[in-house]
């Protein structure tokens, strides 16, 4: 007797059960951390000689966009550090917590647009905007930013990359009617010959 169990369903049914599944697993958790730690577009677009407008996309999972920002007419960047302080109180510091960088685009009429940028890109980010404000005779700039390269891509990229490729041999096993082994080696069906 085979003590696998066949699955019963069709294969279009198993492959949503796949892909729901993986949803859950992965999807959902990339979504709530990209959710707290974002990424950003920052679109510059030059509608005079005079006169720059920006906007700003919040993004989850790097690009589906969830909040747009307008400022028309763009006078002023201003950029800070913000340090990240210590982890704990008094005596019992337990570490340090990262620093954030804070990238101000405002417009003539008070408004103003804070955009979240990782330290380490903050200048860069700054110079280009400002370079784009004064000097560019370029109608158009996008640029992406992220407010932490550890939390914001490398984990949910990391969790996404495994959710697909967890999927992906989901479909594999599917198709081929092959199931995966626990050591990733595909199992073969040995017919008895009784």
């Amino acid at each position: 007797m085979n003590p696998r169990i066949k699955e019963k369903r069709s294969k279009p049914f198993r492959l949503i059960k796949a892909l729901f599944g993986c949803m859950v697993l992965f999807f959902i958790p990339g979504l709530f951390i990209t959710f707290t730690v974002p990424s950003f577009t920052i679109e510059l677009t030059r509608v005079n000689q005079e006169r720059v407008d920006a906007t700003v996309l919040k993004n989850l999972i790097f690009i589906l966009p969830v909040s747009k920002y307008t400022v028309t007419n763009l006078v002023k960047i201003e950029s800070e550090t913000i340090d990240g302080g210590l982890i704990g109180e008094g005596d019992r510091s337990t570490g340090e917590a990262e620093d954030e960088g804070l990238l101000l685009l405002k417009g003539v009429q008070d408004e103003s647009i804070e955009v979240y940028i990782s330290p380490r890109n903050l200048d860069a980010v700054e110079e280009e905007v400002q370079y784009f404000i004064t000097e560019s005779k370029e109608p158009f700039l996008r640029l992406w930013v992220v407010s932490n390269w550890k939390f914001g891509v490398v984990l949910p990229g990391g969790i996404l990359l495994f959710g697909l490729a967890a999927f992906l041999s989901s479909v594999w096993a599917i198709i081929t009617g092959q199931p995966l082994r626990s050591d990733g080696a595909i199992v073969k069906e040995v017919q008895d010959n009784k």
